[in-house]
């Protein structure tokens, strides 16, 4: 299973072309063979039997497949939409602290902009390329914000507007650190092996029953595996594609938002 599980994940850290190389290469293949065993087949005394297969057994599994499909592809969808969201959020929290900052004392402002500054070198050099290996973390907390926070709960507002700019500032840094928090863990998020069998699983039982049921007739056999193969390629590809938002390959998210803070 962790062998599956590593081919599936290095599959999905290539570009989205690679991938769908792969995956059509990989479904016509298995269409291919099953294409070749059903015309040695064909002379085995076994045939008259399989050829008895009723047609209506495609419909179970194709329902079952297609539910399947659509289940995975809603979840992989919403972690997308959740993926730019938290990643626009995360800018959003950044931008109104550097906005905040800008009410307090001189000191604290150039503090504060340099541990913010700090902290986006280090979402670009080591958070983003820990996520897209599937090796983000948790457990060390990410020291810009951290520096950032002690250097606004550590100054003491002499106004009533310095005040409100430090609650506020910290409530900003805080949200940051939340939704950083939200995109690790959802670069660890993906379509488990076990999912990944069941579909394979599920895509050869209506493979061979397509061949069985259309044995005697070997043109209308292949044109049928050509069709559904390269539509279980094609929902496949789409899957991989969007499977993890933050990984090396596919529909990748970049920290572009980011990028583009300005706090000089």
């Amino acid at each position: 299973m962790q062998g599956h599980a590593d081919m599936v994940l290095w599959i999905e850290s290539q570009k989205t072309p690679t991938i769908a190389l792969v995956v059509f290469g990989g479904c016509y293949a298995l269409a291919a063979l099953i294409f070749l065993a059903t015309a040695f087949l064909r002379r085995h005394r076994a045939a008259a039997d399989l050829k008895a297969t009723t047609p209506t057994m495609l419909t179970p599994l194709s329902v079952i497949f297609g539910l399947l499909i659509a289940f995975l592809a809603a979840r992989v969808w919403a972690n997308l939409d959740h993926a730019n969201s938290y990643v626009a959020a995360e800018a959003n929290a950044i931008r109104a602290t550097v906005v905040l900052a800008d009410m307090l004392p001189a000191e604290t402002r150039t503090a504060v902009r340099g541990a913010l500054k700090k902290h986006l070198q280090f979402v670009e050099e080591e958070d983003w390329p820990a996520m897209a290996a599937g090796r983000a973390s948790l457990r060390s907390l990410p020291s810009g914000l951290m520096d950032a926070l002690r250097v606004v709960l550590s100054y003491v507002p002499s106004t009533p507007g310095q005040n409100i700019a430090q609650r506020s500032a910290a409530a900003a840094i805080e949200q940051a650190l939340e939704q950083r928090r939200s995109r690790i863990v959802l670069s660890h998020a993906t379509i488990s092996s076990l999912q990944w069998l069941v579909i394979a699983v599920l895509a050869v039982l209506i493979f061979l029953t397509i061949a069985m049921v259309h044995m005697d007739r070997q043109v209308t056999v292949a044109t049928n595996l050509f069709m559904f193969s390269t539509a279980i390629a094609a929902c496949l590809v789409l899957l991989m594609v969007n499977d993890r938002p933050f990984a090396a390959g596919g529909n990748t998210i970049e920290p572009s938002v980011l990028r583009e803070i300005d706090i000089d």
